[in-house]
């Protein structure tokens, strides 16, 4: 019985491991990012519901298939994060009360940001929407599961830590922390019906 748990346990690190590796490699060129992470919680999802999974088929296929959108995403959160930078930067610059307003209003805005960034790929590989709808579900479902959405948020968290700490952990820590988050924010998805999110 323990020898079974034990190779379990060493199988699940063996496939954590290889598709951590993968996610890595194929995140080389930074615009591939948003693709390599979609993929990767495709092949999370998968894993999960089936128990055996071919990481690398896996992975390739659900790369193929989700590219377009995943670039298009990709393209919008880049553009959105300079520009809030950007804004972020030149409030800083000012001297009067309106600073502190707008430091509140782009502090709600960076948050919604976090919260969709959270559920995009768990929702791009769960549903076949749009990327509007796509982006507007992830949205709705981090406001309306927010404990999950907070959980899920120190996962990241954590795993950025671990691996500023432990260099070592980069080798784990990014499929870990999919496959983790993946569980918190799925929970969500049972409680929804495909039909009404669109």
């Amino acid at each position: 019985m323990m020898d079974g748990k034990i190779y379990k346990a060493m199988e699940f690190m063996m496939n954590a491991f290889l598709l951590n590796i993968l996610w890595l490699v194929m995140c080389l060129p930074l615009i591939t990012i948003f693709p390599a992470t979609t993929a990767m919680f495709a092949v999370v999802r998968e894993w999960k519901n089936r128990g055996d999974i071919r990481i690398f088929a896996t992975f390739f296929k659900k790369w193929k298939e989700n590219f377009k959108q995943s670039i298009v995403i990709g393209i919008i959160w880049l553009i959105f994060t300079g520009v809030l930078l950007g804004d972020l930067m030149i409030t800083n610059q000012l001297n009067s009360n309106v600073k502190y307003i707008l430091f509140s209003f782009f502090f709600l805005l960076l948050i919604l940001y976090l919260f969709v960034s959270i559920y995009i790929f768990p929702v791009i590989v769960h549903y076949q929407v749009t990327w509007k709808n796509a982006i507007k579900n992830a949205l709705l479902l981090s406001i309306s599961r927010l404990h999950n959405t907070i959980l899920s948020i120190g996962v990241l968290i954590g795993a950025i830590a671990l691996c500023f700490y432990f260099p070592a952990a980069m080798m784990l820590s990014f499929s870990l922390g999919a496959y983790l988050i993946h569980s918190l924010v799925s929970r969500g998805f049972h409680l929804e019906n495909e039909a009404e999110v669109s």
